[in-house]
């Protein structure tokens, strides 16, 4: 064996919540061995969730449980914030870019300025 950790699937949140919604007919805990805390989950599946109230608590605790087990493998979700910022940087740089052009547009002008005034006194 290379050492390396098998490649797997990014886990999502909706997947999660459906293998929640399954503790309404008994089957708890599937959540958590979805993603990847099977002790956790076998413990939920023996309990019923321990007694419902595990399962309650699962509603506010799968977003981050998802988050934590996808980070853990290797997938880095950026916030909207992140992505915001990150759109913001490269219109800046866009922005900086085009001033950049106009900069030397104005230059070539004056150069194309200078060039036609040397022209005219050449023939003279």
């Amino acid at each position: 064996m290379s050492g390396q950790k098998p490649i797997q699937e990014e886990k999502h949140t909706s997947i999660a919540y459906l293998l929640w919604g399954l503790g309404f007919v008994g089957i708890c805990g599937l959540q958590r061995m979805y993603l990847g805390q099977y002790g956790l989950g076998t413990t939920m599946l023996l309990t019923f969730g321990f007694c419902g109230v595990g399962q309650l608590i699962e509603v506010f605790t799968i977003p981050q449980a998802t988050q934590d087990a996808n980070a853990s493998n290797g997938y880095q979700r950026t916030s909207v914030k992140q992505e915001e910022n990150t759109q913001r940087e490269a219109q800046d740089v866009e922005a900086g870019a085009k001033g950049s052009k106009n900069v030397e547009l104005d230059e070539l002008d004056i150069e194309q300025e200078s060039i036609a005034e040397v022209m005219k006194k050449l023939r003279q």
